[in-house]
């Protein structure tokens, strides 16, 4: 395989490839650290707490402090967890950087498998800077460093479409028992980069049913992407199988809350919460939608950011079509392998499809940014012209896209602090039975894991569901917090405590007369965090 991914091994360009391949992981560690300590709204919300939650056992205790991601895998979180609660900061957003910095290598290698130079060295170079401009996208920089998760279930994606290059090179060399075997197996990686991260369906798809753009039979093609999408959902199953069980043994849907005007279960309503308000309106929406999202970012997040690679490729794929058909040449020069362009091709269009009819939401995408330069290269392969050119015009859009790139920014710190998360905790007194209250939809459940282990958190209100509507949620919490016989207070930004206020009214608590004291929050000191008394309306102390 290194044979494949790698120049000849006599070659000098060999060992500047390895060189630049092993300092490249590192680069981004730095990078990281360069751009600042993560900070993000999710982080805050739900990475951090998750995982603490799984490793601490805190299901019974606690009762959805991180809203709606309370039901989401808490598996891809724990990793970072660990490691940034046993080194400092810096080192941890190093670790994670330089992690997320694997993706370079992929990137090389698949468009390395790809290309078809004869001089290596060249060819070496060329490698190297799709890769680069892959890594350093709009929505790629603003990952880096972070706990989102996107940038690390690519190493998935991207590691399954080179292993699916390479076969579909080699096929000829091997027997259709061996390749149906092959597809199974590589089908279970994004099973398991699904099972992580459940958006990763889009790339599952694509990777999936990109094999029935070959150029074999039908019957063939469809033993392939059938037996990759078995390898699927083995994936899936061992990633999420365990989950999908807590969810419906706890709340009664495997896919909870998501879907429930399917799985009807008796905790929610008849509705599906799904995220719709990215998604385009209309077919003239659908059809300019890269359009869109370059002009306005916010039509498919919550952060500013630019880049045009997405909308380039989009204009240029279909022109490349029809100049290959129409002024196809059969002696024309060769620039990219021409099973490889097929498959990654479909497998973006396949991919930006799925996207597009079930998320729109531009971090879910970043595969297909890392791979957008490889398929603007592949998409100029298609056009009769010799090599030069073909890169000449390589070379025009990258450094139209390179000047027009505008980072995006998930909230980070600057100056990083001494541990990933730190909390100032105020005298709490006796904590044996002691139930903390949250409310609103701030993201503040990262503070908990510094808190006693006896104390038990209990949102009242979230993004997921408010104490006025009836379902079975509610319902839960009514009774959790009207058979509990010790104290009561409330965590709530100080800004927030009006609304805190209306939504206890509905569980017959208010506020103590009492003071309320600070909660130290050295993440995130924009919020002043206050813990108050909290008392019963009909049982006031």
């Amino acid at each position: 395989m290194c044979s494949q991914v790698l120049p000849p091994r006599h070659d000098k360009a060999r060992c500047f490839a390895i060189i630049a391949l092993g300092l490249a992981p590192f680069a981004f560690g730095f990078l990281a650290l360069a751009l600042g300590q993560d900070a993000n709204w999710d982080l805050r919300n739900y990475h951090w707490y998750n995982a603490y939650a799984f490793l601490a056992g805190r299901y019974d205790a606690d009762f959805l402090p991180s809203q709606i991601p309370s039901f989401y895998n808490p598996i891809l979180d724990i990793p970072f967890y660990l490691l940034a609660t046993h080194v400092s900061s810096k080192t941890a957003g190093f670790i994670l950087g330089s992690v997320q910095g694997v993706n370079f290598i992929l990137l090389f290698m698949i468009a390395y498998v790809s290309l078809i130079l004869k001089n290596k060295l060249y060819q070496t170079w060329i490698c190297l800077a799709l890769a680069c401009l892959g890594m350093l996208g709009g929505g790629g920089v603003a990952l880096i460093g972070t706990t989102f998760g996107d940038n690390i279930t690519s190493l998935g994606i991207l590691l399954t479409t080179l292993f699916v290059i390479l076969s579909r090179q080699n096929e000829q060399e091997n027997s259709w028992k061996r390749l149906s075997l092959e597809a199974f197996l590589y089908g279970v990686i994004p099973g398991l980069m699904m099972g992580l991260k459940l958006p990763n369906v889009v790339f599952c798809v694509g990777l999936c049913f990109a094999y029935l753009g070959g150029s074999e039979g039908w019957l063939k093609k469809i033993r392939l992407s059938f037996m990759f999408g078995l390898g699927v959902l083995l994936g899936l199953t061992l990633a999420f199988g365990h989950w999908a069980l807590y969810l419906e043994s706890h709340f009664g849907s495997p896919l909870f809350p998501y879907f429930n005007d399917y799985f009807k279960s008796p905790m929610l309503g008849l509705t599906n919460m799904r995220d719709t308000k990215f998604l385009p309106h209309g077919l003239k929406e659908v059809l300019t939608f890269p359009f869109l999202f370059a002009n306005n970012p916010f039509r498919v997040g919550e952060i500013p950011w630019r880049d045009w690679r997405i909308p380039l490729l989009y204009l240029l794929l279909p022109l490349s079509l029809l100049i290959h058909f129409k002024f196809h040449r059969q002696d024309q020069e060769t620039l990219i392998n021409k099973e490889a362009s097929r498959y990654l091709l479909w497998m973006g269009v396949l991919s930006y499809a799925t996207w597009l009819m079930m998320f729109a939401i531009y971090r879910y995408a970043i595969p297909l940014e890392m791979l957008a330069p490889l398929l603007i290269v592949c998409a100029l392969g298609l056009w009769p012209l010799s090599n030069s050119k073909r890169l000449l015009c390589v070379a025009f859009l990258f450094g139209i896209i390179i000047v027009t790139i505008v980072p995006g920014n998930w909230t980070r710190r600057i100056s990083w602090t001494d541990h990933f998360v730190e909390t100032g905790i105020p005298p709490l007194g006796d904590t044996s039975n002691l139930i903390v209250l949250m409310a609103g939809i701030e993201p503040y459940s990262h503070l908990i894991p510094q808190f006693p282990a006896a104390i038990s958190f209990v949102r009242i209100e979230s993004n997921f569901t408010s104490p006025d509507q009836e379902n079975g949620i509610n319902r839960l919490l009514r009774e959790r917090l009207s058979s509990h016989k010790g104290r009561f207070m409330m965590m709530i930004p100080a800004w927030n405590k009006e609304e805190a206020h209306r939504a206890m009214a509905y569980f017959k608590l208010d506020f103590d007369a009492g003071p309320c004291q600070m909660v130290q929050d050295k993440l995130y000191d924009k919020d002043d965090i206050e813990l108050c008394p909290v008392h019963r309306l009909n049982m006031r102390p």
